[in-house]
């Protein structure tokens, strides 16, 4: 698809307070949004970079000076696709901060060469074996994307990762994932940490990795958590993770917003400690979820307000934000 196609061909709609257009490939919703339009925004790509293709949005977004924006691909049934845009508007620009390390000369592993190594040997064969940790492997088959993997060659990637389950592992990954200046050695230990579900500080590392300004390094870090809030669920005080938790839910990483929604549901999050958090945004990303034509975002916004407070007020952003300043209020 092409921007300077879309262009021409877009036809814009307004569905639940949401922000989508219709283009020859399927059709795309924008989230977030405040002072943009979509006809603004492709206009602006257009220019930027001419004949690109859309997939390449989230990082074009950036170059066009949103401070942080991600894309996300539902198939439909009809064979076309259906895209989220999730966008910070540049006003929230201060809300976007990630996690940088000194450039400080670092070595590779010793400890865990084997993983390394199948690290740089293949980086999706060892995201599947996270994204598939006690899952059917036979599943790999079901997608056009992996039916060709072995499933073997992952069952191995998974036993390697689960040999490392010694609490010498866990501490040392915990420290390299908040110190290593060495992004291979952060994703690695990462990775480790997916053997340690039961201990609230493998879930604060991890969640803190949320916001490692290496991809790399933040990916393996949503597969884990993904999986501990799947398999796994328990309650977590997320009291001394408060700032990483400000950033994370007004714009930090919004490839990982939905697991930072996912896992505050499973964790029996406070609904006292998320109005502090938002007050500054108004918790302007849950509820433009919460307004989201597309199913999965509305309901993971929704689910999250229930889970946290107790209460239903459907999807209806402005009784939600009502209620949960009144209960602050009241704490104070």
């Amino acid at each position: 698809m092409r921007f300077s196609t879309i262009i021409f061909l877009l036809l814009l709609i307004c569905l639940s307070g949401a922000q989508v257009i219709d283009t020859p490939d399927g059709k795309v919703e924008f989230i977030g949004l405040r002072r943009w339009t979509p006809e603004k925004i492709i206009d602006t790509l257009a220019v930027i970079a001419p004949g690109v293709s859309i997939d390449r949005c989230a990082a074009l977004l950036k170059e066009a000076g949103f401070p942080e924006a991600s894309l996300f691909k539902y198939s439909w049934k009809n064979g076309k696709m259906y895209s989220v845009i999730t966008i910070v508007e540049p006003e929230y620009a201060r809300f976007v901060k990630y996690k940088t390390f000194t450039d400080s000369i670092s070595e590779e592993l010793t400890q865990w060469k084997d993983l390394v190594d199948i690290y740089r040997e293949n980086p999706f064969e060892m995201q599947l074996a996270l994204n598939f940790w006690q899952k059917d492997l036979n599943d790999l088959k079901a997608s056009k994307f992996t039916e060709g993997l072995s499933s073997d060659r992952i069952r191995l990637i998974q036993s390697k990762i689960a040999s490392y389950d010694a609490q010498k592992d866990k501490e040392l990954a915990i420290w390299i994932l908040n110190n290593d200046p060495l992004w291979i050695n952060r994703a690695v230990a990462a990775i480790v940490l997916i053997n340690f579900p039961q201990n609230n500080l493998v879930w604060w590392s991890l969640m803190d990795a949320l916001r490692d300004a290496d991809a790399r390094v933040s990916s393996v870090a949503i597969s884990a958590l993904n999986y501990f809030s799947q398999f796994n669920p328990k309650q977590v005080n997320w009291s001394p993770l408060s700032a990483t938790l400000y950033y994370l839910l007004n714009g930090t990483n919004l490839f990982a917003f939905p697991t930072v929604l996912r896992v505050l549901t499973k964790t029996n999050f406070s609904d006292s400690l998320l109005v502090p958090l938002i007050s500054q945004t108004e918790g302007y990303l849950i509820f433009a979820y919460l307004k989201a034509n597309n199913k999965k975002e509305r309901q993971l916004a929704h689910d999250f307000l229930v889970s946290i407070t107790g209460k239903d007020f459907g999807y209806d952003g402005q009784k939600w934000w009502e209620y949960l300043k009144g209960k602050s209020s009241l704490n104070n």
